[in-house]
Order: C-alpha cells, then sequence, then structure tokens
C-alpha cells in the first residue's frame, strides 16, 4: 500500500524546474528504505566543499533544491530520493562544480554508455563515478584487483587522471608527506610533514606514481587497537570521522581533476575497501556506508567456488543494498584452472536468476574470473619477519627472496623443512640441492650444530660459485612438557657468526616463542601481503590479474550522463 500511495506521489508531484538553465526534471518518489529526505539539508550543510565553494550560482541551485524537496515532501521521513534523472537540480549542482556527486542521499539514475569517451553528444557528457573495492571475506585479492584496476586506468588515461583512495586503513606506516604544487588542499604544512598511512597507500602511490596525491588525502581514517573503544567510549566524534573521509575523497578528486587538465579529460578514482562489506560498521565506517557516501559503485570481489561462493556475496550484496549501493559487478578470484570455465558459466547463472531486479532489472555481471597463480601466494622472507615480528639476523638484501611453501612431493613440503636428523644427514640434503631450490629450514636453537653446519654449506657453495637460496628460521621456544613455555637465547658466540655474513650473506632469523612444529604451521598457513618494496610480487600480481578483467564492462557500469550546459 505505501508503495502504491508513493507511486501516486510521483505522478502528482513531478514539476517542472527552471532556473538556472536547467531542463526539467522528474523526481521520483519511492517507498521508505533507508535514505529519508531530511538528510539532504543535513548531508548539504556539513558537507566541507571548501574551494568548491567559488561561485553565488552553485549557492543559488543548492539552495533553491533544498527548497524544492522540503516543499513537495509531505512526510519528511515517509519518502526517499531513490532516482534522480540526471539532469536534475541536484545532479546539475554539482556538474557546476565538476565534481562526483555524494550518494548518501542521492543514487542517480543509471544512464550507461558503451564507451569510456568523456562527451556523448554536443549537449551531454559523460562522467565517472568513483568505483569502490570491497571483498566477501579477508585475504581474497581485493588488493590484486586494485592493483589491476590501477595500472589499467593509469595506462589508459595517464596517472595524472587517476585517484586512490582507502578510507579505512588498519595496518599502517610513517611516510613523508609532500606538500603538493598547486596544492589543493587546506593544510598549512606548507614544508610537508610525516603522517601515518595505511600500507596499501604507500604501495599503490609508489608503485604507480601517483605524485599528484598526498598520503594524508589517500588514507584519512585509520583503525589502530583500542580505536574501536575509544569510539564506543565517544571520544572519536562520528561526524568529525565522515567529515574527514569526505573531505579527503573530495581532495583526490579535485587534484586529479586539476592535474588532469579540461573537462576532455577522462579521471577516474579506486576506493579501496577493508575487508567484507561490513568491516568498520563498529565505529560507524562501514565499507557499503563509505561506498554510499561517497557515491561509488561496488566491484565485490569473491574466492573461486559456486555454492560457499555465492552465499558469501549473497551476504555482503544484502549490506549493499541496505545501503542503496549499487554492484557494477562481481570479480572471482583464484579460480582452479581446471575448473575455470564451469565457475563462470554457474556463477553467472547464480547472479542472473538470484539478483535480478523486481521489474527485470539485468543482474550485475561478472567482470572478471582470476585464475589460480600459486605464485601469489608464496611467501617472501619480509613475510615471515612479519609472522614472527623479528628481522633477519643476515641475508637482510634477500628479504623479497619468495619461497613456495605449498609444494609437497609425497606429502612433504619441498619447499620447507624441519630439520630434526643429524648433522650429516642434513648437510646430505643441502648439497645434493641445486643452484635453483629455495627451502626454509627451521631448527630448534639448540642445534648449534645445524645452525654452523648450514653457514658452512653457504661459504661451500659460494666459493664454488653455486647459488645458495636457502633460508633458516631458528626457533627459540621451548616447553617444560608441564604447558609452561620459556625461551632460551641463541648464544652470543654463534649469533655473532650469523651477523658476520652480512645483508648478503645466507637470509637467517629467530622465531621468539616458537616451537619448529609451530613455525612450520604458521609459515604453512600464513597469508603473504603486499609490500611497497616487493616490486617483482606487484608487478606479477597486476601482470596476472588484468588480462581477465573486463575494464570496458566496468567503464561502462559506473558511467552517467551529465549536461555540458549546465
Amino acid at each position: 500500500q505505501e508503495k502504491q500511495s508513493c507511486h501516486q506521489a510521483v505522478n502528482q508531484e513531478q514539476s517542472s524546474l527552471k532556473f538556472c538553465g536547467a531542463e526539467q526534471s522528474s523526481l521520483q518518489l519511492q517507498g521508505q528504505k533507508h535514505k529519508y529526505f531530511y538528510l539532504l539539508s543535513s548531508v548539504f550543510s556539513k558537507w566541507p566543499f571548501g574551494d568548491a565553494w567559488d561561485t553565488l550560482q552553485t549557492h543559488i541551485i543548492i539552495m533553491s533544491s533544498i527548497r524544492f524537496v522540503q516543499q513537495n515532501a509531505s512526510n519528511a521521513t515517509a519518502f526517499a530520493l531513490k532516482g534522480v534523472h540526471h539532469r536534475s537540480v541536484i545532479a546539475t549542482s554539482f556538474s557546476v562544480m565538476g565534481m562526483h556527486r555524494p550518494a548518501l542521499t542521492l543514487s542517480a539514475h543509471r544512464h550507461y554508455s558503451a564507451s569510456p569517451a568523456i562527451q556523448s553528444s554536443s549537449s551531454t557528457t559523460i562522467r565517472q563515478r568513483p568505483i569502490y573495492i570491497c571483498a566477501t571475506r579477508q585475504h581474497v585479492g581485493k588488493t590484486s584487483v586494485s592493483l589491476a584496476l590501477v595500472s589499467h586506468f593509469t595506462k589508459r588515461f595517464g596517472s595524472e587522471n587517476v585517484g586512490y583512495i582507502k578510507a579505512v586503513g588498519q595496518q599502517c606506516m610513517r611516510v613523508w608527506d609532500e606538500p603538493l604544487d598547486n596544492d589543493t588542499n587546506d593544510a598549512d604544512d606548507e614544508a610537508g610533514q610525516y603522517v601515518l598511512v595505511d600500507k596499501d597507500v604507500k604501495l599503490i602511490r609508489d608503485h604507480f606514481g601517483l605524485s599528484h596525491l598526498r598520503y594524508q588525502d589517500m588514507s584519512p581514517v585509520l583503525i589502530p587497537q583500542g580505536y574501536t573503544k575509544s569510539y564506543l567510549d565517544g571520544e572519536i566524534n562520528h561526524q568529525d570521522q565522515m567529515a574527514d573521509i569526505r573531505r579527503a575523497y573530495l581532495n583526490i578528486v579535485k587534484a586529479t581533476k586539476l592535474r588532469g587538465g579540461n573537462h576532455n579529460n577522462h579521471f577516474i578514482t579506486i576506493c579501496e575497501g577493508t575487508g567484507h562489506v561490513g568491516v568498520g560498521s563498529v565505529v560507524g565506517s562501514g565499507n557499503a556506508r563509505i561506498a554510499a557516501e561517497l557515491g561509488a559503485d561496488v566491484v565485490l570481489v569473491a574466492n573461486g567456488g559456486l555454492g560457499s561462493t555465492f552465499d558469501e556475496l549473497e551476504l555482503n550484496r544484502a549490506l549493499c543494498l541496505q545501503y542503496g549501493v549499487n554492484i557494477a559487478g562481481v570479480v572471482i578470484n583464484k579460480v582452479q584452472p581446471d575448473k575455470y570455465d564451469q565457475t563462470r558459466e554457474y556463477l553467472t547463472k547464480a547472479i542472473d536468476q538470484m539478483w535480478k531486479g523486481p521489474n527485470g532489472e539485468p543482474a550485475p555481471p561478472i567482470l572478471g574470473v582470476v585464475p589460480d597463480r600459486p605464485y601469489l601466494g608464496c611467501p617472501a622472507l619480509a613475510d615471515v619477519e612479519s609472522t614472527f615480528g623479528t628481522v633477519l639476523l643476515s641475508g637482510s638484501d634477500h628479504r623479497y627472496r619468495h619461497y613456495d611453501v605449498g609444494s609437497n612431493v609425497q606429502g612433504r613440503s619441498i619447499g620447507m623443512s624441519m630439520i630434526t636428523t643429524d648433522l650429516a644427514a642434513f648437510l646430505r640434503t643441502m648439497q645434493r640441492q641445486d643452484g635453483d631450490a629455495r627451502t626454509i629450514f627451521i631448527c630448534h636453537v639448540t642445534r648449534d650444530d645445524v645452525i654452523l653446519g648450514f653457514l658452512a654449506e653457504y661459504r661451500r657453495k659460494t666459493r664454488r660459485g653455486i647459488p645458495f637460496q636457502s633460508a633458516l628460521v631458528i626457533c627459540t621456544g621451548c616447553d617444560d612438557g608441564g604447558g609452561n613455555k620459556s625461551d632460551i637465547e641463541l648464544s652470543p658466540e654463534v649469533c655473532d657468526m650469523i651477523r658476520d655474513a652480512g645483508p648478503a650473506g645466507p637470509p637467517v632469523l629467530r622465531a621468539p616463542g616458537y616451537s619448529p612444529a609451530d613455525a612450520a604451521k604458521h609459515i604453512r598457513t600464513m597469508t603473504p601481503k603486499f609490500n611497497a618494496n616487493d616490486e617483482r610480487r606487484v608487478t606479477k600480481a597486476t601482470e596476472h590479474y588484468e588480462p581477465f578483467i573486463d575494464f570496458d564492462l566496468l567503464i561502462d557500469r559506473t558511467t552517467y550522463a551529465s549536461d555540458i550546459a549546465a
């Protein structure tokens, strides 16, 4: 009944607005769902436009739009502005400013174009919505897909026309943030400053040369340990938090547009989420909510499979629907090569059947199916360091050397070996290895003979010109059998011998508090993460993902028409 009454309201409330050159606009008022009219004025009054308020005309358009909405909404909390024609006054006001429009209360009617070209006719231009990359859960390849997108679009449009933001980050690092030429930010730090940013931000900015963007804008909110408690205790203001995200996003857009030149250049912003769609909800900054706030279209990334894959997609889609976020498409990752065609066929059928709109609207497409590549899951020694919270005692030059600890021959890993034999058997194992073999050997700190034998074999092979690529993990944990655990220190004499090998020597590190069995389990089950200094893995991931993603379809799904005259 409510839906029928709203349809009647649509027919009654269609009005003609002819101010500031806007053509007739049609506002479609649909039933109460998740977005309310009263939020509209709130958004505009709190949105940190800053320098964007550069003309009185913009003020007039915005305020006139708000008055029109208030006058035509008989019950402010019972109607939602679900679909706005692309020539509506509100969309027009953002066209004047040349920026992406927020979607907390606006979800523009889709006018897809088959081409990413900017101009579609003499009177309209095609504008690009931001693309928000979300995953169905942790460790499914969200950053890999983001790398592929940024790589493709920097080559397609130029790096100065590509923006990137990770609105909410968790694992952070300290970087020096240089001021930009023609800086569009309000910051007073003309000499630059040190800032904390999410580690993926440094990876993307440095690898693709996005020097037109500031680090602090690319990573506006970080959630370190204790942040959630502070938020729930009221020590962190939600409005300030969201304002920081909006301000950072607008700075990204302005910097990209400014460097991109005139309106004929296509510029695009990639937003990378954190974990699944709901991550961050406890502090009011879930991925779906932020995507709605920024007016972004979501790309969902899921691991390969069928039943469980679709179940995870459906759970995350539900939250997108709750916030009115459009799903541009789906990327299926880490698909077994022998099941590639089967996975694409049946997931396409499932999505087409289950996600079709109530009025027959087509379901979001599968934008890509990426086959698994084991190398990308092979940990580097830097990952091992991170897992055990330690650093290499020697061989730091080989920190980004990768080891295939998952390879098995007759049930035994050939990329990792726990030493339980005597010294002679260990030396025979090492001597049988060819120069290309890479094995992580694991021993206990009490095995001085194994440690010294490892160093001696390195020197022997080096003198003969044979490459040596193995590594040694020394475990210092000890259990007395009664559940009491302790640590045994590496003897100073042996430690000095290891350090003397230097950065170019064999990689050796400690695993404090771990037994050899526990260390082997942690290495085997760890999920390697991208590192800004691991150029090889980043390049290989980008090269692997790009060919399997339909970028033209993605552009088609995330663009909309806007009036040039406005």
